[in-house]
Parts: structure tokens; sequence; C-alpha cells
């Protein structure tokens, strides 16, 4: 790890005390502290490929995120996120290999499990992730399925906005980018979110 993971993970790392220390910013509460969890949803984008491979190739794809969050009501935060990421896709028909003519199919996708601070004003969020991604790799050939997986290093960036619906609930929309920094592997994706809180005190 270089020297700016490295910082990048101590200042993460402070969040929870800082969000604790943090008094509340805004007036639409007297809570002090709340934990909460946000779902999102959207579309992922490869933001670099060298695939050379016939086919019908595909960057991305659906993806989804579950993120735990916990913190002072208004201003920063800390939490844990996890979803599923698909980085690409590979199908052929009648590919011609070495063994003879087969159909092809492969996919290369992540499973992020990341430590986040979280930082919000004015119901704009920021969010900075670090941690690690499980990247899985399945093909099938010649009606045979080879599986394997390997844990990354990488690092997430998001910019969101929350608009509230009620007292309870919050719908917005981010823009993240994840970079698994091992794998070479940059992503950019746009999503809707929904956030509800667990419990506040």
């Amino acid at each position: 790890m270089n020297t700016t993971f490295a910082s990048i993970l101590m200042a993460v790392l402070v969040v929870p005390v800082l969000s604790i220390a943090q008094p509340a910013a805004t007036s639409d509460t007297t809570k002090f502290f709340r934990a909460g969890i946000e779902m999102a949803g959207g579309y992922a984008y490869r933001l670099r490929s060298t695939n050379t491979l016939p086919g019908n190739y595909v960057r991305g794809g659906a993806t989804a995120r579950l993120r735990l969050k916990w913190g002072s009501h208004s201003v920063v935060g800390a939490g844990i996120e996890t979803g599923w990421l698909p980085i690409s896709s590979l199908s052929a028909t009648n590919s011609s290999t070495t063994l003879g003519t087969t159909d092809l199919e492969a996919s290369l996708n992540a499973v992020p499990v990341l430590f986040v601070a979280a930082f919000q004003r004015f119901n704009i969020q920021l969010h900075v992730g670090l941690g690690f991604y499980n990247v899985r790799v399945s093909s099938t050939v010649f009606g045979s399925t080879i599986r394997s997986s390997e844990w990354d290093f990488g690092y997430m960036l998001s910019l969101g906005y929350a608009y509230p619906l009620s007292p309870a609930v919050k719908l917005g929309a981010e823009v993240k980018w994840d970079n698994i920094s091992e794998a070479q592997i940059s992503m950019l994706s746009a999503c809707v979110r929904v956030m509800v809180p667990l419990w506040e005190w």
C-alpha cells in the first residue's frame, strides 16, 4: 500500500470519532446521532477495456449497492458498503479455438466491501470508500464452467443528492466512481437511491 492509500486510510478511520463529536447542524430535529440504510440501483460502465476477442462484448451492466451508515444527524458519518458491480461480459457463438469450435460465455464482476466516510451539507452527500473488491471471473466453454475469485484493494468516490419525501424517507441520485487499483479496473455508475433511518437518538 503506497503513501496516498495510507493517508486516505488514516483519514477514513478517524471519521467515526468525528461523527460522535460533531453537534447537529440543522434545526429540523433534536436528535444527535442516527443510523440508517441506503439502497441504490442503476447502471455501471467500465471506463477502460482491452478486449480483443470476437463476440458480443459488454462493458458494465445493472449495479446494486447497500450501505449501512451511522454518524451525526446531518454533517459527517461513517459506514460500510457492499453490493454488486458488473465489470464486463463476453458471449460468442461458434468461436474457433485450438480444441475446436464452441460457444463461449464469460463474465467479470466484483463485490465491494468498503469502509465509507460520509459528508453532507444542504442535502448533498460526498462519500469516500476504501477497502477491497472480490473480483469474480466465470467462463463457460465446451459445456464446462470455470469460476475463480480474488480480493483486490480499491477505493470509491461518489457525489449525490437526496430529497426528503418525508421525515423518515429520502429519495436521491448518485454518481459513483469505483477504482479496483490492483486489477486496474475503473467503473463509473449512475444510481437512484432510497435512504431510510433505522434508529436515532
